[in-house]
């Protein structure tokens, strides 16, 4: 009886492709991550304000006071770097879609800078204006949107190259794995190759040699259970054994138990 196809571990090329995948994500995200960063940092709007006593005054709206939140984005895109080295399958597809999202979004302050606020009052509102001012003109700087609409676009674009690195993700070697995860790893491979074995022997079942095998399957449930597993690697023997004889050499045909049976 033939075991079932079990997924087969990542090729080089696989590895290979999803290492570079990850490395274009990582360049389009930092470059997002810096446009939106820049884009806060420069001016976005200039209005002339007079109270009506003085002279009129100048002031200067940033991307930051326009948008507030265009720095903690550009800092999740700095994070989202490092989470799709580490993350694999559907965690990498999350971020995927969390990165798409924020290009998405990203781009939505940069439309209202184009498309709106000809009075000024947002501006003004942006910066906190005194009160007693009143804008008597304004002057929008739509090169910073275009710099925002790049950011948004190189983000959708390692969105993309994330999810198709997804596919065949292998997350962290296993050299960064803790004892303790390698130690439960192995265990889990010996208690599968167990149960593969003994789904073989209960399909394949051994001539009766005397009713002795019939008994001792009767008398232990079919083999060893799960608990006796447990048992043998606490004590240091291979569980995987197919019988007492592989794993007491004193049983073995020709071992020091048999030596003195030979003929003299």
């Amino acid at each position: 009886m033939s075991t079932p196809a079990t997924a087969s571990a990542p090729t080089a090329a696989d590895v290979a492709h999803r290492r570079r995948s990850l490395t274009i994500a990582s360049v389009l995200l930092a470059v997002a991550a810096a446009a939106l960063w820049g884009s806060s940092r420069l001016s976005w709007a200039s209005l002339v304000a007079a109270d009506g006593i003085g002279v009129p005054r100048d002031f200067t709206v940033h991307g930051s006071d326009w948008s507030s939140y265009l720095t903690p984005l550009a800092i999740v895109l700095v994070a989202a770097i490092a989470a799709a080295v580490s993350l694999r399958g559907w965690g990498l597809r999350i971020l995927a879609v969390i990165v798409a999202l924020i290009g998405v979004a990203s781009v939505a302050p940069a439309i209202s800078l184009l498309t709106g606020d000809s009075g000024g009052t947002y501006a003004a509102k942006a910066i906190d204006l005194p009160g007693r001012y009143q804008v008597t003109s304004i002057q929008t700087h739509g090169w910073a949107a275009v710099l925002v609409f790049v950011a948004g676009l190189f983000a959708v674009a390692a969105a993309v190259v994330i999810l198709r690195a997804a596919r065949g993700a292998v997350g962290l070697s296993s050299k960064y794995k803790s004892p303790a995860a390698r130690r439960a790893d192995l265990e889990e491979q010996i208690f599968a190759d167990r149960s593969t074995a003994t789904g073989d022997a209960a399909a394949n079942p051994a001539p009766d040699r005397g009713g002795v095998a019939s008994d001792a399957t009767e008398g232990d449930g079919g083999g060893l259970n799960e608990r006796m597993l447990w048992d043998a690697l606490d004590s240091g023997a291979d569980p995987t054994a197919a019988s007492p004889d592989e794993t007491d050499p004193g049983r073995r045909p020709g071992g020091a138990s048999g030596a003195d049976d030979g003929p003299r």
